[in-house]
């Protein structure tokens, strides 16, 4: 029986109490389940899953209407980034087994995240730079903005105070999530029956009907052609498409796409020119080591926006930045959680033109990140906050200067950074959603979680001195004791910024007097 059936059946023989206490659970898997069944990282990830709150915001999500994947997906996510790893693909497959176990999540998607979760084994301790891990296909949002650098805020230190919260919206229940490529096809049947065999007096009528046919044709061929003579060669064309008369040799792309790298050509092979596309004037598809090479070059300005606008998303594993000028979008299938490719796009605005790179087979970011860099691109990658108004949240007690861009965890989410602080053992990931539905359900899951957590310290809201309330803060500790959370967010127009900061030895009180600063 495989892991995720007995821990059904534990459920349906002892009811679902059993995944409320994280110690009990773990001696109840300790208790029950047989070496060759699961490995202690499967069993560390379970005791994890339901330690920090994983089946209750997963219920409510498919409740509320939510596709079940798309559901396990998201609490994958948020375990994935609480355990300070980088395990998505496993961590929504620990969701998924808990979900299965209550009857809120189908098999299918329990086996999803089985086959493509890497194989089982003593999981790393949390790092201080969450990374990626493998989620939702993309919806269109707007493109990213090019901001103006903002200018330094001075105010008060903040301080967390206790005040009633007011009931936060509903969760937001994600988009439907589609089921994956690939689907079963059933084999195909069998071959028809072979031809009958004709009869001896058929095939000699057929084959003097061809003679006649064949004969006459050949005659009338000559009494066209002017006695045998061979036609023009200059006047025999193809009655197929034709093929775009374009230089795709490496130096002549290289010239041409100069405004995009210097050697856009590096690595790349097989160079052919495709049909243009509706506002195009110019497509050039080669082969790179991992994967495609596609070059575009756009009718008008209009061609151009309307396919950058097109590439740009805020699904989880995405990295962008745009200038105006030039713009550059990356997407992790692995920590986005798909089994889309994975895939670097750059332009420019000035020469109407832009680039993608997209991995094939199991080419993976970094591969492809690794091909983009081969070309010495115009465009470099963002490595530090951008929106102007997270620059401003993040210097409420810290300092930008030492915080790095990643890739996001979270749909919705258009930037996100980990910063260092003062003290070695704070670890601290701050970022904007696009709206502030998205930051306000993020709230919703903290608050939660600071109302079930055996130790409790501050919550409700945060202030600059005596003034109003500024946003969302909860401090908490986890029921094993280990991990100490404060989630901060701010209710600043144009912000929807959050930080979440912990310790993971679990010093809830250093935590707490860590958070206001004096700067």
């Amino acid at each position: 029986m495989e892991l995720h059936d007995v821990l059904r059946e534990l459920v349906t023989e002892h009811g679902s109490a059993i995944l409320d206490d994280a110690a009990g659970f773990r001696g109840v898997l300790d208790d029950v389940l047989a070496e060759d069944q699961a490995t202690t990282g499967d069993i560390n990830l379970l005791v994890d899953a339901v330690r920090f709150g994983v089946l209750s915001p997963l219920r409510e999500m498919i409740d509320g209407g939510a596709d079940p994947g798309r559901a396990v997906e998201e609490a994958g996510l948020r375990l994935a980034r609480d355990r300070g790893g980088d395990d998505q693909a496993a961590s929504s497959w620990a969701a998924a087994v808990l979900g299965y176990a209550v009857g809120t999540v189908p098999a299918a998607v329990v086996l999803r995240y089985r086959t493509s979760r890497p194989a089982s084994g003593q999981l790393p301790p949390p790092t201080a730079a969450p990374a990626p891990g493998p989620a939702a296909p993309p919806y269109q949002s707007p493109p990213p903005t090019a901001w103006p650098p903002a200018p330094p805020v001075h105010q008060s230190a903040p301080q967390p105070t206790v005040s009633p919260t007011p009931a936060p919206p509903p969760y937001a229940a994600p988009a439907a999530y589609p089921s994956g490529p690939g689907g079963y096809a059933p084999p195909g049947g069998f071959g028809a029956p072979p031809p009958k065999k004709r009869g001896a007096a058929v095939w000699i009528a057929a084959a003097v009907a061809g003679v006649v046919v064949v004969g006459g044709g050949v005659a009338a061929a000559v009494a066209l052609s002017g006695g045998g003579k061979d036609p023009d060669p200059k006047k025999v064309e193809s009655s197929g498409p034709k093929e775009p008369d374009v230089d795709v040799t490496p130096a002549a792309l290289d010239e041409r796409y100069g405004t995009l790298a210097s050697k856009i050509s590096a690595g790349a092979t097989d160079c052919k020119a495709d049909q243009p596309g509706s506002g195009e004037t110019e497509v050039v598809q080669c082969s790179v080591s991992t994967g495609t090479l596609r070059l575009v070059t756009y009718a008008d300005d209009a061609a151009f926006t309307a396919a950058r606008t097109a590439r740009f998303d805020y699904r989880a594993g995405t990295m962008s930045a745009d200038n105006g000028a030039t713009a550059l979008y990356e997407y992790d299938p692995e920590r986005g959680g798909t089994t889309d490719p994975a895939v670097v796009y750059w332009d420019s605005k000035g020469a109407k033109q832009s680039a993608l790179l997209e991995g094939e087979g199991t080419a993976t970011i970094d591969a492809v990140v690794a091909s983009f860099t081969s070309t010495s691109p115009r465009v470099t990658e963002p490595t530090a906050p951008a929106h102007p108004k997270l620059i401003e949240f993040i210097k409420i007690n810290m300092d930008p200067a030492k915080c790095t861009r990643e890739r996001t965890f979270f749909t919705g989410e258009t930037e996100e950074s980990s910063c260092e602080t003062d003290d070695s053992g704070i670890i601290v990931s701050v970022g904007r959603y696009s709206t502030r539905k998205e930051m306000k359900a993020d709230r919703k899951y903290y608050k939660k979680q600071y109302d079930e957590a055996g130790t409790q310290g501050g919550g409700g809201t945060w202030r600059f001195g005596e003034g109003e309330a500024e946003g969302g803060y909860y401090a908490y500790l986890d029921s094993s004791g280990e991990t100490a959370t404060v989630y901060w967010d701010w209710n600043a127009d144009d912000c929807y910024c959050y930080g979440v900061a912990r310790n993971f030895e679990g010093d809830l009180e250093g935590l707490e007097k860590w958070w206001p600063s004096d700067d």
